[in-house]
């Protein structure tokens, strides 16, 4: 296999090992007998199936060299690493902060980087509307659905 192949057959090896890890951990899933047929394993054996499907077509296709996208092509520019950074940052500080200050302002924050990595340039805008949603997303969810999100410096007020 030439070099060229060895990305997309990556890509493609980790889509189809991803399915099979979902349809796996499925099976972990309990299930109450009260469940006749549809249950909470339903929609994961879905995704896990459809995942897998795609990763056996992507790794046919990477295989066969029919694979064309911008990683493998020669005249595209490098990928641009910063707005990346930027991207991963906010979501890794997201979950390294959602238990210590809490959903709403750990939200805001990733959404923040997010803004900034996708080139937003009023920043204090960005955070205001990050706040806005993650406020909107927790009240949804904890008035609509009865799912509290875990405890913060702002959802301890309410």
């Amino acid at each position: 296999m030439d070099r060229s192949r060895l990305g997309p057959v990556l890509v493609a090896s980790a889509v189809l090992l991803t399915g099979i890890g979902v349809l796996w951990a499925s099976t972990l899933i309990h299930v109450s007998p009260a469940y006749a047929r549809i249950g909470p394993t339903v929609f994961p054996r879905i995704v896990g199936a459809a995942l897998a499907v795609l990763g056996v077509l992507l790794l046919v296709n990477a295989f066969a060299g029919r694979w064309q996208c911008e990683a493998t092509d020669a005249e595209e520019p490098p990928l641009d690493l910063v707005p990346l950074a930027w991207v991963a940052g906010g979501l890794v500080l997201n979950l390294l902060l959602i238990a210590q200050i809490g959903f709403i302002l750990s939200s805001t924050l990733m959404y923040l980087l997010v803004a900034k990595g996708f080139g937003a340039r009023r920043i204090w805008l960005a955070a205001l509307v990050g706040f806005i949603l993650a406020l909107v997303a927790y009240f949804g969810f904890a008035q609509l659905l009865g799912l509290r999100m875990g405890d913060g410096l702002i959802e301890d007020l309410f």
